[in-house]
């Protein structure tokens, strides 16, 4: 059995969410489909797919996220959390 991913948790954490990166070599379609097709009976669901990066963002039961982090194609997981862009302006 493959070894657990560590999943990594960051300040204004928002529960039971997270960004999932793949492994370079890893169509993001392929695998989106095919964790879309395990998950579909439960309450977990991806939410959005990025283009920049090989991921996307998903809601996970503690079970699903237990089964992606032993996923071969997976590279990282990490909490997802909010966060804030600040506009200053002087004169």
């Amino acid at each position: 059995m493959a070894s657990l991913l560590t999943v990594s948790h960051v300040e204004n954490a928002v529960p039971g969410r997270y960004i999932v990166t793949l492994k370079d070599n890893v169509p993001l379609a392929a695998h989106v489909s095919t964790t879309q097709a395990s998950i579909a009976s439960s309450t977990s669901n991806i939410t959005h797919e990025f283009n920049l990066i090989n991921g996307y963002v998903g809601e996970f039961t503690d079970d699903d996220l237990n089964d992606l982090r032993s996923h071969p194609d997976i590279a990282s997981i990490e909490q997802d959390s909010i966060g804030w862009l600040c506009d200053e302006t002087t004169q």
